[in-house]
């Protein structure tokens, strides 16, 4: 590695300012993004409400993430139980090489603050970029249907996580 680690921080989606707000908007509508997503299209409203009900609802969590001050991703878990919970992430736009980096915040935050035993998540079969990342790190497909792998991370599975 480099000579100075990175520092990455985590601003959950409910602490957000109101620039913080329209970019996640724009991104979340953005063609390199929405091309992997049940719902490909919301509007402003929507997001809003979206975010609003973070407040509320405990079984969901959703992150900015940053490198060294610049925004480098999204990251999120849902259905969050004691035992499992789901994942998503995505990329800044045209930001290449930082899917690892998201990847391991939420393999870190999933065992060691949320304490579930497995992770779980669907990817798109033509999504091949993520695929790819995840049998790097070990996740095992489970299932598939027409359109998803399903796959999952067991901790007992994961390499000694970096402290």
């Amino acid at each position: 590695g480099s000579a100075k680690d990175p520092l990455i921080k985590l601003k959950n989606f409910t602490e957000l300012n109101s620039q913080e707000i329209e970019l996640i908007f724009k991104w979340r509508n953005h063609p390199d993004i929405n091309q992997f997503m049940k719902t490909k299209y919301i509007d402003f409203e929507e997001h809003l409400r979206f975010l609003k009900k973070l407040h509320q609802d405990s079984s969901k969590k959703y992150f900015l993430v940053f490198q060294d001050e610049q925004i480098i991703g999204v990251i999120d878990f849902v259905n969050i139980t004691t035992k499992s919970c789901e994942f998503g992430l995505y990329a800044k736009p045209n930001l290449k090489g930082v899917g690892q980096i998201l990847m391991n915040e939420i393999i870190k935050y999933a065992f060691e603050s949320l304490k579930v035993n497995t992770l779980k998540a669907y990817v798109f079969k033509s999504n091949h970029k993520a695929l790819k990342l995840y049998q790097q790190n070990h996740f095992t497909i489970y299932d598939e249907d027409k359109d998803f792998y399903y796959v999952y991370l067991k901790q007992s599975n994961c390499k000694a996580l970096p402290s």
